[in-house]
């Protein structure tokens, strides 16, 4: 397997840091350090630590389990939104329930200080939610989800139930909580 990149090696190594110690906790030497690259190659690949948050974020929202709504072997759309949500538990039970979603730290982080990076960020929000809505206007039109709902608000539900589970289960570490309001708020939000 060839040898990333350092440029891919400095976006792989700000992934953790910023997921792990937030954005502000996070200086170009921790992740330069991190990738194993000189400090000063930074600004060879990046104009700022925001530029760099930025792409970050593309590639932890590219990384994202999304096309599971897309799964045809799962043939009810409200099998496979369930099933979405099951994977995104066990990825963040893949990390101990510690470090939440980057994206919503991101957001969180960045919302004062940095805004272009929290603007870029919310537009990553609404891919998302556009994505849960399509899925949810399929479940509609099987007739698994009432058809007098609002897809777009449900899909921005959705993603909010994920953000303040993910959050919750960042500050308690704890996973148990997290996936039964997630499990049974998936549900109750979609058919009641």
């Amino acid at each position: 397997m060839p040898k990333p990149s350092l440029r891919d090696a400095i976006v792989d190594a700000a992934l953790v840091e910023f997921h792990q110690h937030g954005y502000a906790g996070t200086g170009v030497a921790a992740i330069t350090g991190a990738a194993g690259a000189p400090k000063g190659s930074f600004y060879n690949h990046f104009r700022s630590k925001a530029d760099l948050a930025r792409e970050v974020a593309d590639r932890f929202a590219a990384a994202s389990p999304i096309d599971v709504l897309d799964d045809d072997s799962v043939p009810r759309a409200l099998d496979r939104i369930t099933r979405y949500f099951d994977v995104m538990l066990d990825r963040l039970a893949g990390i101990d329930f510690r470090y939440g979603c980057l994206l919503g730290n991101l957001a969180v982080d960045t919302a004062t200080d940095e805004p272009a990076v929290a603007a870029h960020v919310d537009g990553l929000f609404d891919e998302w939610v556009d994505r849960l809505a399509s899925a949810v206007r399929q479940a509609q039109a099987q007739g698994d989800v009432g058809a007098d709902r609002d897809p777009d608000l449900l899909g921005a539900q959705l993603v909010d139930l994920w953000e303040g589970a993910a959050l919750r289960a960042k500050a308690r570490r704890d996973g148990d909580v997290t996936r039964r309001v997630v499990t049974d708020g998936v549900r109750r939000l979609l058919v009641g």
